[in-house]
């Protein structure tokens, strides 16, 4: 079954999947207009752009290991309410963003804090985000 989709502006956009349809719901970055369409609560346009900036800010440098990073790594998890605005995410490298999961981002620090080259900045951005999540 297709879902319809619309924009913020109520504009049609790509239909999608039920589960995916969900997923949006339930993370709370839509909301369901009928049994048929759900409504987007942000611009998806604009997570391209955010993700751009994220790695140029890091340098597509993976804050976790110092390898090359090509990914964007949520600090607080969009499923638990994280932004996909730039001070929640971080440049990561594939095998970091996939190693961290579902685990918080401060519980993968502290195991590799020896290893991190980027500690400082690594810490600074996941205390940062996490103040912007209880202040939100």
């Amino acid at each position: 079954m297709m879902i319809n989709v619309l924009n913020i502006d109520g504009q049609q956009l790509t239909p999608c999947v039920l589960d995916r349809a969900w997923r949006e719901v339930n993370r709370a970055r839509a909301i369901w207009i009928n049994e048929e369409t759900i409504q987007l609560l942000y611009n998806p346009f604009l997570y391209r752009d955010y993700r751009k900036t994220a790695l140029k800010r890091d340098r597509y440098t993976c804050l976790w290991c110092g390898r090359s990073g090509t990914t964007v790594d949520h600090i607080i998890p969009s499923s638990k309410g994280g932004s996909d605005l730039p001070r929640n995410l971080l440049a990561a490298c594939m095998e970091c963003n996939t190693k961290r999961g579902s685990r918080s981002a401060f519980s993968y620090f502290r195991e590799r804090v020896f290893s991190s080259p980027n500690r400082m900045k690594l810490l600074y951005r996941i205390l940062k985000a996490n103040y912007h999540h209880q202040v939100n």
